[in-house]
């Protein structure tokens, strides 16, 4: 699917035209933390709002990213908390909510602690319900951040060129290929996604939605007397390219713990292509 990503430097884009392009998705930027000071003043960018009400209007599929500085843990808290509260909270987004790690006056060098910090912005909006991932270039992924550790995140891949990159990690749902496409008349970032998004988002209750069931779910949750349960049946899932657990588990609303130990898992970052597991 074809995307692009905007920001206030895009304010006169015309959306509706970028539609009738062939544009299918958009990936707003929500905010950003300030790179002068001590790196935490943040600011809501200044046309998310107006970009995210047109392509509501419009029936375009909608994702969001935060512009980081974080190099500490609670830097990373912070950042997903004032997302959550001035950006996110009452929308809904059809596409996952990605940290943006790219800032060299705060996150270059610093290896280790902005690996910390993303997974903590992660764990936070995950924890809130979001569907979370990580914008970097290849040269980050590669060199400056510990990507083996973020193989429970989604990756949007920010890489300039005609051909697909070569990742050597968990497989990418997103690519950013290039930063002077042309659409609606405009010079901006293109993005092309792998992955049906909008459908796994919604099914699974993710970003605002609520989970879509074909089944009756009762609305109190205690059983009634004399009322016999329905046999379980067992789901099982075949492990593809790209698969993780925490996708998987995502794709189920279930947890990762869960599936390591329905599956005896000895190594939660470690699954194969093929691999049959029981999800319930």
């Amino acid at each position: 699917m074809k995307g692009i990503d905007i920001s206030g430097y895009q304010k006169n884009i015309n959306l509706e035209k970028a539609k009738k392009e062939g544009i299918e998705f958009v990936i707003l930027k929500a905010g950003y933390t300030g790179w002068g000071g001590n790196g935490t003043s943040k600011g809501k960018d200044s046309q998310f709002e107006n970009f995210y009400k047109k392509c509501k209007e419009l029936n375009i599929p909608v994702g969001a990213y935060w512009y980081s500085c974080a190099d500490t843990k609670q830097k990373g808290i912070d950042e997903a908390n004032y997302m959550y509260e001035k950006c996110l909270k009452g929308k809904q987004f059809e596409y996952p909510i990605y940290i943006d790690v790219e800032e060299k006056r705060w996150q270059l060098g610093k290896k280790k602690e902005v690996t910390d910090a993303i997974i903590s912005f992660c764990d936070t909006l995950e924890k809130k319900g979001y569907f979370v991932g990580v914008y970097a270039s290849l040269d980050w992924f590669k060199n400056k951040i510990d990507t083996n550790r973020l193989k429970n995140y989604t990756k949007w891949v920010a890489c300039w060129s005609k051909n697909k990159p070569q990742f050597n990690y968990n497989a990418f749902d997103l690519w950013q290929n290039a930063d002077n496409g042309v659409v609606a008349g405009l010079k901006l970032d293109t993005d092309i996604s792998y992955r049906d998004f909008p459908t796994i988002i919604k099914k699974g209750g993710f970003n605002g939605f609520k989970k879509n069931s074909n089944t009756n779910i009762p609305t109190t949750s205690k059983t009634p007397q004399n009322t016999p349960k329905e046999p379980q049946i067992t789901t099982y899932y075949i492990v593809k390219k790209g698969d993780t657990l925490s996708y998987i588990a995502k794709k189920y609303n279930t947890t990762v713990d869960n599936l390591v130990k329905l599956n005896n898992i000895k190594n939660k970052n470690l699954i194969l292509v093929g691999q049959k597991l029981k999800i319930n």
